[in-house]
């Protein structure tokens, strides 16, 4: 099927992102007055007039935003599937929001509910995966959800441990965005996915060498299906970090550990590491500007408005809460 009408039309809407330099602007407004005005010149105007300035009203109206991205996209995109591969990890985060709720009503807190945290992002609408959870009726659920909720019940009852039940859920995740990507027969598609679970991986192979975790115990941190075993992952924290890039060389991702020692971040803070790795993510798709007929431009685009949004959050809560304008600067995303 041919994509170049799509691609076309998202090289249009290209010209409506914003840049470093906004950012750089917005992060030098005296207050949140001045940040608000310099939105008023971007599409995010519509979804924060008449909000309160606080980050949560930040946060509904980011969401709207990338919904309205991606309700545009669903009419000219000729596989919907690209735009589930972007939205399903909103709906396993949902599904953790309602679980870990009932968690807590079922030790006994009444206000253990957290409605005010589930995302309209996800491709399930929230009012029946909320029914759904809430009354056991998982049957219509997608994405082996009707398997995956009872395990997570079980493990719940038998350990009351969160963390595993969170592990439980981000594996059937990345499994479904697999099936998803391979049911597409998209090769680039298929080999990001796979780059992201890597990425995942290796964001948790450097958590947990910052913990001193056990390497014995660390398999279950670790997600199949990238393009490097999740049992090589986990013998990565019995060498040094620096090491790590030598060992990785012969992957894609070794390169942003060579990157990374040279500039001794993989010793800074893990928020360093995750914004090299979101940024590998974006490079690795960035071969498909090239193409005016590749699928794998919708997913770039997404994830480019997508890096937009998490740029705008972190400037705006720095500007409205006062927080540290530098710190907030290294936590930017390169979207464009």
């Amino acid at each position: 099927m041919s994509y170049i009408y799509a691609v076309s039309r998202l090289r249009g809407m290209e010209n409506h992102i914003l840049d470093s330099a906004f950012f750089s602007r917005l992060m030098d407004s005296a207050g949140i007055d001045e940040a608000l005005k310099a939105l008023g010149e971007t599409s995010y105007s519509q979804w924060l007039t008449g909000t309160a300035t606080g980050s949560a009203s930040f946060d509904k109206a980011i969401d709207s935003e990338i919904l309205a991205t991606c309700e545009e996209l669903e009419k000219f995109v000729p596989d919907k599937e690209l735009l589930t591969i972007f939205r399903l990890p909103y709906d396993f985060h949902n599904v953790k929001v309602l679980l870990k709720g009932l968690f807590k009503v079922r030790g006994g807190d009444t206000e253990g509910r957290r409605y005010d945290l589930l995302s309209k992002l996800g491709t399930i609408d929230t009012e029946e995966l909320t029914n759904a959870i809430e009354t056991e009726e998982y049957g219509f659920l997608p994405y082996g959800l009707t398997d995956v909720i009872p395990q997570c019940w079980q493990l719940w009852d038998s350990t009351k441990n969160a963390q595993a039940v969170e592990l439980l859920l981000d594996h059937q995740m990345f499994k479904a965005m697999l099936n998803v990507a391979e049911s597409l027969k998209m090769p680039d598609v298929i080999q990001w996915v796979k780059f992201k679970i890597d990425a995942e991986n290796l964001r948790s192979a450097v958590r947990l060498a910052r913990m001193k975790y056990d390497s014995s115990k660390a398999l279950p941190f670790f997600h199949e299906g990238g393009t490097i075993r999740a049992d090589d992952m986990a013998r990565l924290l019995n060498e040094p970090q620096e090491t790590w890039s030598r060992i990785l060389s012969y992957t894609d991702i070794g390169s942003v550990l060579g990157a990374l020692n040279e500039q001794s971040d993989m010793k800074a803070a893990l928020s360093d590491v995750s914004k090299a790795l979101d940024d590998y993510l974006m490079k690795v798709l960035e071969r498909a500007k090239y193409s005016m007929d590749s699928p794998a431009n919708v997913l770039l685009y997404l994830l480019t408005k997508e890096a937009e949004a998490r740029n705008m959050r972190v400037a705006l809560v720095c500007v409205a809460g006062g927080l540290d304008r530098e710190f907030g600067r290294r936590l930017l995303t390169n979207g464009r």
